[in-house]
């Protein structure tokens, strides 16, 4: 029994050096749990994509926009891309429906993020198309190329970590417009956004 108190005195002594040491191990990780990243402490990246869509003027008609577009988001701000095409029918002043899709770049930046209803901001730089077709046909003609600015305003509301809906107004502009009987101001003008967004926030 006399042989045996040295033995668990020692064991004793190293079981509380481990804890001491795990212990000390453990507070410094906690301060320092911030990821050091090449942007920067505290960067954080992540990414989003889905369905948007918009309603807004066009010719003095509602037209109905509809496509998709997903980015990267770096503290707040993201960037990518974006498509959207015209899926209900318009005429022109002749008559022809009018054939009309733009695509490009897309980005924004989000207004306290971690709130469950903020701002943000963004805007669509692209390029596309209009062109015509007669009632009936399959076949549209007379395109023509166009540049598009399509900036935004809107509220998202962060229905789970993955899911953001976004409700805003834009004003759309397209320069340059003179075929088709169509012009700038026909094919420009204010609406509202609706936007679903798919990712990690």
């Amino acid at each position: 029994m006399v042989e045996t108190k040295p033995f668990k005195t020692s064991i004793m002594r190293k079981l509380l050096l481990i804890s001491a040491g795990l212990i000390i191990f453990l507070n410094m990780a906690a301060q320092d749990d911030e990821i050091q990243t090449i942007f920067g402490q505290g960067t954080r990246i992540s990414g989003f994509g889905g369905p948007i869509m918009n309603f807004s003027l066009m010719n003095s008609e509602l037209g109905h926009m509809m496509g998709g577009g997903g980015g990267v988001i770096l503290n707040g701000f993201f960037f990518g891309g974006y498509g959207m095409g015209l899926t209900n029918y318009i005429e022109n002043s002749a008559g022809r429906e009018i054939e009309f899709g733009h695509g490009g770049f897309w980005t924004g930046y989000s207004f306290f993020g971690n709130r469950p209803i903020h701002p943000s901001i963004s805007t669509q730089i692209g390029f596309g198309g209009i062109s015509v077709k007669d009632e009936g046909s399959y076949y549209s003609f007379n395109e023509e190329p166009v540049f598009v600015l399509n900036p935004t305003i809107e509220l998202e509301m962060n229905f789970t970590k993955f899911f953001r809906l976004c409700i805003g107004g834009h004003y759309r502009w397209v320069p340059g417009v003179d075929k088709n009987n169509l012009t700038t101001q026909d094919m420009s003008g204010p609406g509202v956004f609706l936007g679903f967004k798919f990712g990690w926030f």
